[in-house]
């Protein structure tokens, strides 16, 4: 009988004829089908999946929350928290925080560490909301992102250190973080290019990122064709056409 906190069941003490799933926050007869049935359930499932990416754990018999920091109630299931208000705006303001980022929520969340780790700037940070807010919003933060961001958007250093030159847009623009990424972020003429070749390349295996990384080079690479292709729509919309790339 699996009767477990692998599986999320328990004993219940008031009844000799039922157990508790602690997951799904049901009680199931104490017979070997039914708990069977009930653990190899799609929602038995769903629960397990959903409480590694939101931060609950099983301690001992109960349900925790680490991002609401509190024990579930008995007849708390994990669809029931993760649904409820707090819960469900500490998720929101997280995510909005860490998008874009290079800040991964994961590894907390999944219950293999207690902080968040920022790649860009190669630390570790206290997973709270004011935390992680101060750190994102910190210059050297946001300088770190810029430098990670200027080769996968095609901008250039120039020999005038007061500029930098935008491959994409053919664009000089002020050597500064804000200037930068105030035109990665919100320029319409750099959005709508990424938005058409990403849209054209999206399944058809070809590769933009040494065009974007290197400032001479003019092309798009086909790993399917193993070919060169000019880095413009009109040039990826021919060879995505072409028999040898459709066959």
């Amino acid at each position: 009988m699996k009767t477990s906190l692998l599986y999320g069941i328990v004993a219940d003490e008031s009844s000799k004829t039922r157990v508790r799933c602690v997951f799904c926050g049901v009680y199931i007869p104490k017979a070997n089908k039914c708990i069977e049935q009930h653990t190899n359930g799609t929602r038995h499932k769903e629960n397990i999946e959903l409480m590694s990416e939101n931060g609950i754990n099983c301690n001992n018999d109960v349900l925790y929350c680490k991002p609401c920091k509190r024990t579930l109630n008995e007849d708390e299931s994990v669809t029931k928290h993760i649904d409820g208000d707090d819960h469900a705006n500490w998720m929101t303001a997280m995510e909005d925080l860490v998008d874009g980022e290079f800040i991964s929520l994961v590894p907390y969340l999944s219950g293999e560490k207690d902080e968040v780790f920022c790649e860009v700037c190669n630390c570790s940070v206290e997973c709270t909301p004011l935390n992680i807010e101060e750190h994102v919003n910190d210059f050297n933060h946001r300088a770190n992102v810029c430098e990670k961001l200027k080769p996968l958007n095609g901008i250039f250093a120039v020999e005038n250190n007061d500029e930098v030159w935008c491959k994409i847009c053919n664009l000089y623009l002020e050597n500064t973080v804000k200037s930068i990424l105030e035109h990665i972020d919100d320029d319409e003429q750099h959005m709508d290019w990424f938005a058409e070749i990403e849209d054209l390349i999206d399944g058809q295996d070809i590769s933009i990122e040494s065009y974007l990384s290197n400032e001479h080079e003019s092309n798009a690479y086909c790993n399917k064709c193993h070919v060169e292709i000019g880095c413009n729509v009109l040039s990826i919309e021919e060879h995505i056409s072409t028999e040898m790339h459709l066959s």
